[in-house]
């Protein structure tokens, strides 16, 4: 018998007698090897994460994440309606679908061919998991890779449909309810419809009883009714088996109050409830129907011997404010968290009032999640209470305020703005600029206006912006911003557009190393984009041609830096190098009660050329290296268009610039 090779031998010997720390070390199992401890960790792991990194690592790991990981598809029949049949051809094994309607006729007949789909997908995994099992069943043990195999495909492909948001004009009332029953495995469904349509919410929770996010919202005027009962034995509604909601946000909805009172008793496990604006009348049509009445004191009072683990709520009607005592029993009384340990808050407001800061003084500072809701686009006033509590919130991480418009004035640390450096004639109210104390953020969404007599549009106001945020907000991961409706120059009114352009400085954001979805601008609104504008943002994908435009252009800002730098001596000579003063002006003061902390210093050393042309040269100079990377995380970008389609950056570009 042949002896056996040196490895095999080594692999035979036993360990060598060596200290027991090392025999210890090599027979103690490592955490990642032990299944639940793994699964666990997965659980935290977000799905894109899983999709693009932990299932390549090892065929264990591929199968423990197999039922998380979710395939997404976006049709936007806005801008590319001849993609449909590219989408429903890969419909099948899709657990996400976000469909985005086109305003042409030709919707009514994409959702047609969507339904006929969905109906053949549905009809064929019914017959494939008959099949599985009985395949099971006839296999032998020596077969089960082959069955693993089998398996893996069958879920890859004939997987249904798990998340469904569903955007723009369209008759949800009639649309929806053919394709419920391929629906069955439903756990989240985003509503943001933009027509005065209906919708049975019974009907909804019997088909999909595993939904577990929930929202709907009707945009802009329009109007969306649930008519009651949402269970067709209200007074058993106790009986019902329970649901699995999570969370629940109804906006501009039309509700019978009694309806939602019965849900919540069957939803244990909720832990966000969120209702705003609720609509007491279809605005469009307010003298043609009831008036539906609701009871806050009694809503409240019925939250409460629920005793629902919610870590968010809010509540709120459109034309009728909370009361003073309302809002603090909102605040304080619903939600079953001690003070301290709560750390997301929401308001129907335009901006922050005084009340409401009184009452957020009232518990530790501990604000992570703001959000603020309203029904039309607001300015705030130069004294902004938003503006000061950015000053004042140091671990403030996501703000939402899409419909709150912030002064870019507020963001003028040293007073750059055309038109800035003369005294203002009258008396006028005071802007005072600061530096956020929330230079954690990671998510914000707000909108920006100016005052009369600087344009939004300009390339300044732009860099004022994209600068500020790149410098003072680096951890920013999920970044939204809006303009005003409209805006007021030399006695008109102009829609503002920020500038996106190279002047602009909209290559500065690209300091936001963390960044994963962008989204400027709300409306579709032409503007004419060159490739070199744009195509910085995908890396390594910028044609040498582009690189050399963009070095044309920028030695084309010669004039353009001088005349800048003239007009900083300009400014010197007026106010002095010092940022905050106080003269006739009104203008940069400091935040009146807030001190700087240290950070703030060295944030302000960096602002040092904000809003200036010379900070984007430099910021060019820096992309044009071999190394340069941008946005590695970034996932969605949207410019200027209606919804958020998110698209991926070399996607946009190409629709942005054919």
């Amino acid at each position: 018998m042949t002896s056996a090779t040196p490895q095999l031998q080594k692999l035979r010997d036993p360990i060598p007698s060596t200290s027991r720390a090392t025999v210890a070390a090599t027979t103690t199992p490592s955490p990642l090897q032990i299944p639940e401890v793994l699964d666990h960790i997965f659980s935290y792991v977000d799905n894109h994460s899983l999709c693009q990194s932990a299932i390549l690592v090892c065929r264990q790991w591929f199968w423990m994440n197999r039922h998380r990981v979710i395939r997404g598809l976006i049709f936007d029949g806005h801008s590319d309606p001849r993609k449909l049949n590219k989408v429903l051809t890969r419909l099948p094994g899709a657990g996400r679908l976000c469909w985005f309607t086109g305003r042409d006729v030709s919707r009514d007949a994409h959702w047609a061919q969507l339904r006929k789909v969905l109906k053949r997908n549905h009809d064929q995994f019914l017959q494939s998991q008959l099949r599985q099992y009985q395949h099971v069943d006839q296999s032998s043990s020596s077969d089960e890779e082959l069955q693993e195999d089998s398996i893996t495909r069958r879920l890859l492909t004939d997987a249904p449909l798990r998340e469904l948001e569903i955007v723009g004009d369209i008759d949800i009332g009639a649309s929806l309810p053919p394709i419920l029953p391929c629906l069955y495995a439903l756990t989240r469904l985003q509503l943001e419809l933009s027509r005065d349509t209906t919708l049975q919410m019974g009907q909804l929770l019997r088909a999909c009883p595993l939904l577990k996010d929930i929202h709907i919202s009707a945009l802009s005027t329009h109007c969306l009714e649930l008519p009651g009962p949402w269970f067709p034995f209200v007074k058993e509604s106790r009986k019902q088996r329970p649901l699995r909601l999570l969370s629940l946000i109804l906006e501009r909805v039309r509700l019978p109050q009694y309806s939602l009172e019965d849900l919540l008793s069957i939803t244990p496990r909720l832990r966000e409830l969120k209702l705003i604006g609720l609509l007491k009348v279809n605005p469009a049509h307010p003298q043609h129907e009831p008036s539906v009445q609701y009871d806050v004191a009694r809503f409240f009072q019925h939250v409460r011997s629920l005793d629902l683990s919610l870590r968010s709520f809010h509540f709120s009607i459109r034309d009728q404010p909370l009361t003073t005592s309302e809002l603090r029993e909102m605040m304080f009384d619903v939600v079953r968290l001690p003070a301290g340990s709560r750390g997301e808050w929401a308001f129907w407001t335009p901006d922050l009032t005084p009340t409401i800061i009184r009452n957020l003084n009232d518990v530790p500072n501990v604000v992570t999640t703001l959000e603020i809701f309203c029904e039309t686009m607001v300015n705030c006033n130069p004294d902004s209470g938003l503006h000061r509590y950015l000053c004042a919130s140091p671990h403030l991480m996501h703000l939402r305020a899409p419909k709150t418009a912030y002064l870019v004035e507020h963001l003028d640390l040293h007073q750059r703005l055309r038109g800035r450096y003369l005294p203002a004639a009258g008396p006028a109210q005071s802007v005072r600029p600061g530096i956020w104390k929330c230079r954690n953020l990671q998510t914000l969404h707000l909108a920006f206006h100016s005052r009369r007599d600087s344009t939004l549009s300009s390339p300044t106001n732009a860099r004022l912006i994209f600068g500020y945020l790149s410098r003072v907000c680096p951890q920013l991961r999920d970044l939204a911003i809006f303009t005003t409706e409209s805006c007021m120059l030399n006695n008109r009114i102009y829609v503002p557009v920020l500038h996106m352009r190279l002047q602009g400085g909209f290559c500065l954001l690209a300091r936001l190393k963390w960044l994963e979805r962008l989204r400027i601008g709300s409306s579709d609104r032409l503007i004419a984009y060159k490739s070199w504008d744009l195509k910085w943002m995908v890396t390594n994908k910028h044609s040498f041609m582009d690189r050399r435009q963009r070095r044309k252009i920028v030695g084309e800002w010669e004039e353009l830096l001088i005349e800048e730098e003239k007009q900083e001596a300009l400014r010197i000579q007026t106010h002095g190098q010092s940022t905050f003063h106080d003269d006739n002006t009104g203008i940069n003061k400091p935040v009146a009660g807030l001190t700087e902390d240290e950070g703030a210093a060295e944030v302000r050393k960096e602002l040092k050329d904000l809003g200036k042309l010379v900070d984007v040269k430099v910021m060019m100079e820096e992309m044009d290296s071999d190394d340069f990377q941008c946005w590695r995380s970034l996932r969605k970008i949207s410019l200027n268009r209606d919804g958020e389609v998110g698209l991926r950056p070399e996607q946009e570009i190409q629709r942005l610039i054919s």
